[in-house]
């Protein structure tokens, strides 16, 4: 009887240490290395450097990598949330596809585990959705990120 009540203490145990494992937030400093908008709706204009993405942010997923909150961090010693995603995981290639949640239109974002590089795109649908004589814009980033130690 103490050789069980010992197992399933140590089986207890363990599960907790899973989920606290799962509960403990990956944070991430990413810095921008390129990023480019323009229009491209009947190759009007090619695209031309952007200042719409932030030059550093910080990424902290949670959840066993199913909630992503980006931070900027880029004109503020203290970092202001910025948006919130939902994450799927690919297994085989380590690759996060993260798309916004809510009503705020913001950027989708690819991030790989495997080498910590990102990319971040933003394309509105005006022409599509037929609102009127509007054109469509791209904006597009890429980057790399480091791990934060907690």
């Amino acid at each position: 009887k103490l050789r069980i009540i010992i197992l399933i203490s140590f089986f207890l145990a363990f599960l907790i240490k899973i989920e606290a494992n799962n509960e403990n937030p990956s944070e991430y400093e990413c810095l921008l290395e390129t990023g480019a908008s323009g229009l491209f709706q009947n190759q009007r204009k090619f695209l031309k450097e952007t200042k719409f993405f932030p030059y550093k942010t910080l990424m902290i997923f949670s959840n066993n990598f199913e909630l992503l909150k980006e931070k900027d961090n880029t004109f503020k010693r203290e970092s202001e949330a910025k948006y919130q995603y939902d994450c799927k995981k690919n297994e085989k290639e380590r690759i996060l596809n993260c798309f916004p949640i809510g009503k705020v239109k913001s950027y989708e974002i690819r991030f790989s585990l495997k080498t910590l590089r990102y990319r971040k795109t933003l394309i509105t649908d005006y022409w599509i959705k037929g609102k009127g004589n509007e054109v469509d814009y791209a904006h597009i980033a890429h980057g790399y990120c480091y791990i934060i130690e907690n």
